[in-house]
């Protein structure tokens, strides 16, 4: 074996370890909720490397996603706790952002669980109304705010800065460049939730799945639940990583394709505009946008409903506001 093979074997062992690494300290901090706003964190840097990475540029050494340890280079302290510090910050920020956003159809989906669930257990059936109607338009609301939140959220991770989030006019310009590529993607998050779904409703099928089940003690019981959590903290790490990368890439050239459109003024001085524009392109046909908006507001009205249907499988009013793929990653 050659010196450069031996390397190159050596740099792959490296790199399976770190991966290994990540794995099992993502899927710890997905069980908590303080972990979930940490690992957040972490996945606003993973999107600002990959969309950087995705326009040809290079990451600089703060845009490197880190668990603990900062920069070589940097003061003691910022290097013994720099990606903490990081981590922390782009989390908290992120969480804020993602609280105020979604805040429209929580809203809606919290009077449609007291109106429904909780007006059915005390007998209030003359308002039986209310329930379905409020959430049904909190659907409406969840899936137009999804439609952008997405983009939103790698634009805020891209920018660096609190409440970039909320930059509209350039979400909206970003959002309309990202083609049917985005709504391949949102399907896929349609799809991975599945998983997620089956482990929410395996407490009510458990006897079903595992006849013994009522036989166990609470100890085992406690074991079980705490081996379910932990394969869903896996799947939800996973998952996330995969979604969150393939988000930014679509971001950065969705960034592209707007600089050279008449959205270009909008997105001056962000940062993956381009430096220099050849030429505008013309706008695509309004109706191909339109096409794709509407099959983007079905995809998410759909993952609406697996949410529904996790609810109404765990009667828990935090299952409405925690589901990962939409706020934190967390496996609440």
């Amino acid at each position: 074996m050659t010196f450069c093979q031996g390397l190159q074997a050596e740099m792959i062992v490296l790199r399976l370890i770190y991966a290994l690494l990540c794995l099992i300290i993502g899927s710890l901090l997905a069980m908590t909720a303080p972990g979930a706003i940490f690992l957040l964190g972490w996945l606003m840097t993973l999107m600002r490397k990959r969309a950087i990475s995705a326009t040809g540029g290079q990451p600089g050494i703060w845009d490197q996603p880190r668990w603990w340890f900062g920069p070589a280079g940097k003061t003691a302290i910022r290097r013994a706790f720099g990606g903490i510090a990081q981590n922390l910050r782009q989390g908290v920020f992120a969480t804020a952002s993602l609280a105020v956003a979604t805040f429209p159809f929580a809203v809606f989906w919290l009077v449609a669980w007291w109106a429904g669930w909780e007006n059915s257990f005390n007998k209030g059936y003359e308002q039986a109304f209310v329930g379905p109607s409020v959430g049904l338009a909190g659907v409406a609301v969840f899936a137009v705010i999804m439609i952008y939140l997405p983009m939103a959220l790698v634009h805020q991770a891209v920018e660096d800065r609190a409440w970039s989030l909320f930059e509209l006019r350039r979400v909206r310009a970003i959002t309309a460049a990202t083609g049917w590529g985005y709504v391949i993607w949102a399907l896929a998050n349609l799809v991975f939730s599945l998983p997620i779904l089956a482990g929410r409703g395996l407490p009510v099928f458990g006897e079903q799945i595992a006849p013994g089940l009522a036989d166990m003690t609470p100890t085992q019981i406690a074991d079980l639940k705490t081996a379910i959590q932990l394969g869903t903290a896996v799947y939800i790490f996973v998952s996330l990583t995969i979604l969150k990368r393939w988000s930014a890439r679509i971001y950065a050239h969705a960034v592209a394709r707007a600089s050279q459109s008449r959205h270009a003024d909008i997105l001056e001085g962000i940062a993956l505009a381009p430096t220099r524009r050849d030429r505008k392109l013309k706008s695509k046909w309004r109706i191909a946008r339109t096409l794709r908006f509407v099959a983007l507001f079905v995809i998410w009205s759909a993952f609406a409903f697996v949410i529904f249907v996790g609810q109404f499988l765990n009667h828990d009013w935090l299952v409405w506001l925690s589901h990962p793929y939409v706020f934190l990653p967390w496996t609440r």
